[in-house]
């Protein structure tokens, strides 16, 4: 008992001197130790320690003494060219607050320094390379290097360490605070081995002058670096939720990189709320969510080496998008793709693809796939396909151009081509990609522009390339219905705005067609909408045929017509009209031009066979004037009329600009309350004057300066059989110059009334040995005279004497 008691005095007293002597020596030789272990960094690295207040214990982790440094201060190496960083950082590799370093405790007596651990707290961390990559953190120094003497680190911690990392060469700045980090590993001669772990938080990330901000951070990364290289082994980090994997070497004597990055289940809507303060403008109210894949791959040369080759691959999946404000919301987005400078790591080999594209607008639904290669002079590709809700793409379109749709579209759009080198993709360059795009149309219908132009009914297809090609396309418009078939040359280039003329052809046919709807006029009875139409577009050529069950222009109404419409800009011409109307048929040509001070003016040729001449002159509203109206007028007209005349802003003729000529045959016709025929009254029956019936007459007119002029021709009717010829003024006034039969004058109701009447005095006789009496009806200002025709019988008298004289020379 004694005996083991003895033995556990001895051990107990070996452990006091364990601890004891040690002890004491730290507490002794304090700043022995701490210039021994100062002593040892400065002669392993390439820069100096220095230090405020030193506490030394052997206490807090033994058998280990434990040495715990104020204001500690690692000045940078020499090597790196500080005066690019002049007035940023200042003369600081490192400074901690508190630095607490934990040596082997037996290793003091042998006088080899083992370090266990390092923790550094409160302070700041300057990591510099200059734009020759040159480093202000190249720890060996000369003499360390060759005498083989390493440093392992099993454990090196810092918290709260504001932390700076700028690289002239390749122009990366990022700042932050590491909360907290960890570090194990190996100082050699050859390199440095580390294993680092740390949280942080970045406040500033800048790339090539693309900033990013407040960026919370974790990594931990498997490095090597050497006088040559730096490597990374299976990195980890974590920046904002997103984590990425890094894997890679880059060797700073070749200036050349071998990277590998890659982005593991990235949450777009964390990723839209880092993007720089420039691009967050052009996104502001969106809202992106989606699970997004990526790697990206760097190699070959670097910073003023070169530029290095890079190849990225990204997918999205379960993607969606949405501006509460202004109600968009696309669901199901889905997209896969790839980045790559190309071989020669240059614009000129740099493509961007999209290789499938799938996506959904409220109703709508996209999928598609687009490339762009060669940024010098742009090789793009396009194709998208799906249905088309326009109420739905309007809200990420910001246009109204369109509106109230209803049924379906489904298009397809494809674009492929070169553009010219330094031009930009813009819209007017559109037709240089040889753009192809169809569209098939069920039950659609819409309001365009502002004006509210409405179709309805819409079905066909329509196919778009250089040109536009409608097939059989049918629609309403403001309640005529069209069939269209036509072609339109170049209508890319000219819808994009560029020096183009489009070239119209085809076929359009309606069931009616309301000339009103185009004109802007008076509305016309069957439809009150009469919103206007630019009828004489720019830029445009047209070679159309048009045919209608029915045509309305005012109060004229004609079926079966059908014309050839040719246009060049601001002169239209239809050809070859053809139309059944007014009881009969009709024929003729017309041409409408826009002059320059914004009136029109019109040229036609008019033939009709066997129409109503009441009906004529009612529907066309009695061609402008009041002299001579419908209910003036029965019988058939066949006849032409040829009639140049400019048109107001409503396409009515001008009437005292007008000039016309006209071939008229009248069947079985009356001349019913005809004022200045009444006026004959004194000479003829007013009973018959008020009706007068005739079975067929013939003449020219002629209109010119607000005057009709009628030749000289003969009636034969019931009222009795005279000729006439005379002017009538549009504004009312006339003289009519007649020959009445002396019969006519002298029968029993005339002759009482016109027994003294002196212009009996002049009679003629006729050839047909039937006496004549010359009168002339005169009204000016509203007053009507009726008396003898002097001028008339004068020239009669002469034409008497010409006749005898070359009766005489016979």
């Amino acid at each position: 008992m004694k005996l083991s008691h003895k033995i556990l005095l001895i051990i107990v007293a070996a452990l006091a001197l364990t601890v004891a002597v040690p002890g004491f020596y730290a507490l002794m030789r304090g700043d022995r130790i701490a210039s021994a272990l100062i002593e040892k960094f400065n002669k392993s690295i390439n820069t100096k320690i220095s230090y405020g207040k030193i506490n030394v214990t052997i206490f807090e982790s033994f058998p280990s003494v434990t040495v715990r440094f104020n204001d500690l201060l690692i000045s940078p190496s020499r090597d790196y060219d500080a005066s690019q960083f002049a007035g940023e950082h200042g003369d600081t590799l490192l400074y901690a607050s508190t630095l607490s370093l934990s040596a082997h405790l037996p290793s003091l007596l042998t006088g080899t320094i083992a370090i266990r651990s390092i923790a550094a707290r409160d302070g700041k961390l300057i990591l510099l390379t200059d734009d020759k990559g040159k480093i202000n953190y190249e720890l060996f120094s000369p003499e360390a290097k060759g005498g083989g003497k390493n440093l392992k680190l099993n454990s090196i911690t810092a918290t709260n360490m504001m932390t700076v990392y700028s690289d002239k060469e390749s122009k990366l700045t990022v700042a932050g605070n590491i909360e907290t980090s960890s570090l194990s590993g190996e100082i050699l001669g050859s390199g440095i081995f580390l294993t680092v772990s740390l949280t942080s938080n970045i406040s500033t990330l800048d790339l090539y002058g693309k900033i990013l901000h407040d960026i919370p951070g974790k990594a931990v990364i498997r490095l090597r670096k050497s006088d040559n290289s730096l490597s990374i082994a299976r990195g980890s980090v974590e920046l904002a939720g997103l984590d990425f994997g890094i894997d890679g070497i880059v060797n700073y004597s070749s200036g050349t990189l071998d990277m590998s990055i890659e982005g593991r289940k990235i949450n777009i809507s964390d990723l839209a709320a880092r993007l720089p303060d420039k691009w967050k403008s052009a996104t502001v109210g969106l809202n992106p969510n989606g699970i997004m894949d990526l790697s990206c791959d760097l190699s070959g040369p670097y910073g003023k080496a070169g530029s290095p080759h890079f190849e990225v691959t990204y997918s999205l999946s379960n993607g969606r998008l949405s501006n509460i404000t202004q109600g968009l919301s696309v669901n199901n987005l889905t997209f896969s793709g790839s980045v790559t400078n190309g071989s020669q790591n240059s614009p000129g080999t740099f493509m961007f693809s999209v290789d499938t594209l799938g996506a959904s607008f409220g109703q709508a639904k996209i999928t598609g796939s687009f490339r762009i290669r060669n940024l010098t002079r742009p090789e793009v590709s396009l194709s998208l396909n799906g249905d088309i809700i326009f109420d739905d793409l309007k809200k990420f379109i910001k246009t109204n151009f369109i509106g109230h749709q209803e049924g379906s579209v489904r298009g397809s759009i494809w674009l492929s081509g070169t553009l010219p080198e330094g031009v930009k993709l813009t819209a007017a360059r559109l037709s240089e990609l040889d753009p192809v795009a169809a569209f098939s149309f069920v039950d659609f219908g819409a309001e365009l522009g502002t004006k509210g132009v409405s179709f309805s009914s819409v079905n066909g297809s329509v196919r778009i390339n250089d040109h536009l090609t409608a097939d059989n396309l049918s629609f309403y418009y403001k309640g005529q219905h069209f069939t269209v078939s036509t072609e339109m040359l170049n209508f890319t280039a000219w819808l994009a705005g560029r020096p183009e003329t489009m070239k119209v052809t085809g076929d359009i046919h309606a069931d009616r067609f309301i000339t009103t709807i185009f004109t802007g006029n008076d509305s016309d009875t069957t439809n009150a909408d009469t919103t206007r139409l630019n009828i004489f577009p720019r830029g445009v050529t047209m070679d159309v045929t048009l045919t209608a069950d029915s045509i309305f222009s005012k109060g004229f109404r004609a079926a079966n017509f059908s014309s050839t419409m040719t246009y060049k800009p601001y002169v239209m011409t239809f050809s070859d009209i053809k139309a059944d109307g007014l009881d009969g048929s009709l024929a003729g040509e017309l041409l409408l031009g826009k002059q320059k001070n914004g009136s029109y003016l019109a040229r036609g040729k008019l033939e009709v066979t066997d129409i109503d001449i009441h009906d004529a002159f009612r529907s066309f509203n009695n061609f402008g004037q009041e002299f001579i109206v419908s209910d003036n007028l029965r019988g058939r007209l066949t006849g032409n009329v040829t009639l140049l005349t400019p048109l107001n802003r409503h396409f009515d003729i001008i009437s005292n600009a007008a000039v016309a000529e006209a071939r008229l045959s009248i069947l079985n016709g009356r001349l019913i309350e005809f004022g200045p025929v009444e006026n004959l009254s004194r000479f003829l029956d007013v009973d018959e004057l008020k009706n007068i019936s005739f079975s067929k007459l013939e003449n020219d007119l002629f209109i010119r300066n607000s005057t009709v002029s009628i030749p000289k021709m003969l009636i034969n009717s019931s009222a009795g059989n005279f000729t006439v010829y005379g002017n009538h003024e549009f504004k009312g006034d006339y003289a009519y110059h007649i020959r009445v039969l002396l019969s006519e004058v002298l029968s029993r109701q005339a002759r009482d009334k016109n027994r003294n009447v002196a212009a009996f005095n002049q009679i003629k006789v006729d050839g047909s040995g039937k006496a004549t009496v010359p009168l002339k009806i005169i009204c000016e200002n509203g007053e009507v005279t009726v008396g003898y025709d002097l001028g008339q019988a004068q020239d009669e008298i002469k034409e008497n004497i010409a006749e005898e004289k070359q009766t005489l020379k016979g």
